[in-house]
């Protein structure tokens, strides 16, 4: 009887892994990337006058047809921090868009909008480098 609650189990964590997998995904560059940073280093902040720090904006992600549901939200919201992380960031902002608040929906989705910022008060030399890159290849575009 365990070893077929374990497999109920480990089906059900794999249907919500392969629902938030076949999620839409988009990163929407507004700064350059800088070197990695630690996920469990990332703040998450509520909203922007809660940063009392000097900070750039790295992006944009939305994480697209995410079922409403806890479990699903909160795996997006570990992808996201996954790949804010992997863009330099040290903190993100979310915010999220309800397809159901319109009530016309019989199959409610939601879209997650993590913003992505870097504090600019302790820049590296090379994060100084990928600025100016960027700013470079803004002006080649």
């Amino acid at each position: 009887m365990k070893k077929i609650m374990r497999m109920v189990f480990a089906g059900f964590l794999l249907a919500g892994c392969a629902t938030l997998e076949q999620a839409n995904v988009d990163w929407i560059a507004i700064g350059p990337t800088f070197a990695p940073t630690k996920v469990k280093d990332l703040e998450i902040i509520n909203g922007r006058d809660d940063v009392k720090r000097p900070y750039g904006n790295l992006g944009l992600l939305r994480i697209k047809n995410l079922r409403p549901d806890r479990d699903t939200l909160l795996m997006a919201v570990e992808k996201g921090k996954k790949i804010a992380a992997s863009k330099g960031a040290n903190a993100i902002q979310i915010g999220q868009y309800n397809s159901a608040s319109d009530g016309l929906v019989s199959d409610p989705r939601v879209t997650l909008f993590i913003y992505a910022i870097k504090y600019v008060d302790n820049l590296t030399e090379e994060d100084k480098k990928a600025i100016e890159e960027f700013k470079l290849l803004g002006n080649l575009q």
